[in-house]
């Protein structure tokens, strides 16, 4: 047996142990987590890059969905347009003009909206403040001033402008940009009465009429043309009542907006409140039965908003304004009921609401005006005498009248435009200013306002002077209102509407400023 004590033992195996890195060792085990980290940040730039490269015009268009707030404009043939002396020659713009959806912080457009807020140096109103809060002054609108004030070197031709619709501050007579709603506060509002022909008999003779309209509101906050409390009442239309109710608080530059010297505040209230109820939310419509009565109250609401800048305002105004868009008839003018064939006395007062929404900053779309002016050109208006029918070639004082103030309006027609002194000639100035015509000597006194010069002097003192004398005297129940007796159209429209379109005329100096500012100098004239 093998002598185990004398064998020399057996060499241990040799176990060789290499020892792995810190850094090493935690990259294996993070590997997985690292791996998955690279490949998200390779996908994401690979995003990034795509985005990045899009061009606008392979971006997806954006649909509004909310059909409450849109309305479209009737189709327009381009064809058609581009072919047209009497619509401009913008590429293709039904394409960008006929969605007027509610922006409700949208920028006004030089090219289809004038501004309109309230002289800037006045108080009128807090945006989105509560009523009972005191008013604060608006800031001033673009281009106001000089060079340095808030007018940039860009704009520096800006301002000054006589056409209707340009961007701009003061014009060249240091009042505010002519059209406006700037003239009815404060020290802008005593220079216009002063600088075009206004007296104390007349703001006083307005005064009295607005406290008569304030004692007769019902109280559910309408005026009633057939209010029984008149022996001259005219047809049942509450709507058409309420707007004209409301029409002459605004034009003195009253709003629903508690000041210490408005005692106006909630008549006005009351009155918007009703015309809110009465609106269909979906379609726009004030209701009434006509478009007459719906153009009077999208009028009043978009003088009512652009006066006061109440945020609360803005979408009645605006659905009211898309209904007009809306009711227009393909030929460009608007009658009774929405999509027929036009008529000038209905058109006037579409007219003057879309002119109202541009001032108020609203969205109007511009294919709409040029379908306005084609149905004046086309539909109405006679190339021989330069005067406008009612449906169609066959001029009246009346309807020039109209036709004349929408030319003034949606083409600037100046006072050196052959076409207006010839209208001006043939149907204003051969028809005397007539208290008991009222319909024809407010749309005619706004077209002399306008066009002024000595022709305006004449015209203004003969219509202020009337109208101060016919005024109801005295402090009984008719005491500052106009009888509409003897009136054409006393029937229709009765005390109610007699009284208001009197107060509007006596407030014509500085309800809408002047749409031209003149220097001195000689000028042609309607009698030339």
């Amino acid at each position: 047996m093998a002598n185990l004590n004398n064998s020399k033992p057996a060499a241990p195996p040799v176990i060789v142990i290499t020892e792995q890195p810190d850094n090493l060792r935690d990259l294996v085990r993070f590997l997985p987590a690292a791996a998955g980290s690279i490949v998200f940040h390779i996908a994401l730039l690979g995003l990034l890059f795509l985005v990045v490269n899009i061009s606008p015009a392979s971006a997806p268009p954006t649909e509004t969905k909310n059909q409450e707030n849109t309305v479209n404009a009737d189709p327009v043939d381009d064809k058609k347009m581009d072919n047209d002396p009497f619509l401009t020659t913008d590429i293709n713009p039904a394409r960008d003009e006929t969605d007027t959806d509610i922006q409700y912080n949208n920028d006004v457009e030089a090219k289809v909206s004038v501004p309109g807020l309230p002289d800037p140096t006045q108080a009128a109103g807090i945006v989105d403040g509560r009523k009972d809060m005191p008013p604060d002054n608006l800031p001033p609108p673009p281009g106001f001033g000089a060079i340095g004030q808030g007018k940039t070197a860009l704009m520096a031709d800006l301002g000054g402008s006589d056409a209707v619709g340009q961007l701009g501050g003061y014009g060249n007579r240091g009042l505010p940009l002519a059209g406006t709603f700037y003239g009815r506060a404060g020290a802008t509002r005593d220079k216009a009465l002063r600088d075009g022909g206004g007296t104390g008999p007349s703001e006083a003779a307005v005064t009295g009429g607005l406290q008569w309209l304030a004692r007769h509101q019902q109280a559910d906050g309408s005026w009633k043309l057939d209010d029984p409390r008149f022996k001259d009442r005219g047809s049942n239309n509450d709507i058409a009542g309420t707007a004209f109710g409301l029409l002459p608080l605004l034009g003195a530059g009253k709003t629903h907006k508690l000041k210490k010297d408005n005692p106006y505040d909630k008549p006005i209230e009351y009155a918007l409140m009703f015309l809110i109820r009465k609106q269909n939310k979906q379609s726009g419509d004030f209701g009434g039965g006509t478009m007459y009565s719906h153009g009077l109250a999208t009028i009043a609401m978009c003088e009512a908003y652009g006066l006061s800048q109440d945020p609360l305002l803005r979408r009645p105004a605006q659905l009211g304004v898309n209904f007009i868009v809306k009711a227009q008839h393909d030929k460009g003018g608007w009658r009774y009921s929405p999509g027929q064939a036009g008529d000038t006395s209905v058109v006037g007062w579409q007219v003057m609401a879309l002119k109202s929404a541009q001032m108020a900053g609203l969205d109007v779309p511009d294919v709409s005006m040029r379908k306005a002016v084609n149905f004046l050109e086309s539909e109405v208006g006679s190339k021989d005498d330069d005067g406008y029918g009612y449906s169609g070639v066959g001029s009246t004082p009346t309807m020039s009248a109209v036709g004349l103030l929408c030319r003034q309006y949606l083409q600037a027609w100046g006072d050196k435009n052959p076409r207006m002194i010839k209208g001006v000639r043939n149907f204003i100035l051969t028809n005397p200013p007539n208290a008991k015509n009222m319909y024809y000597s407010y749309y005619a006194t706004q077209v002399m306002h306008h066009f002024g010069g000595e022709e305006w002097k004449k015209w203004n003192e003969k219509m202020r002077d009337d109208l101060i004398a016919s005024q109801e005297k005295g402090k009984g129940a008719m005491g500052g209102s106009w009888s509409s007796a003897g009136d054409p159209h006393g029937s229709a429209g009765g005390r109610l509407m007699q009284t208001s379109l009197s107060i509007l005329t006596l407030e014509v100096y500085y309800r809408h400023l002047p749409l031209y500012y003149r220097d001195s100098g000689e000028k042609k004239t309607a009698q030339n």
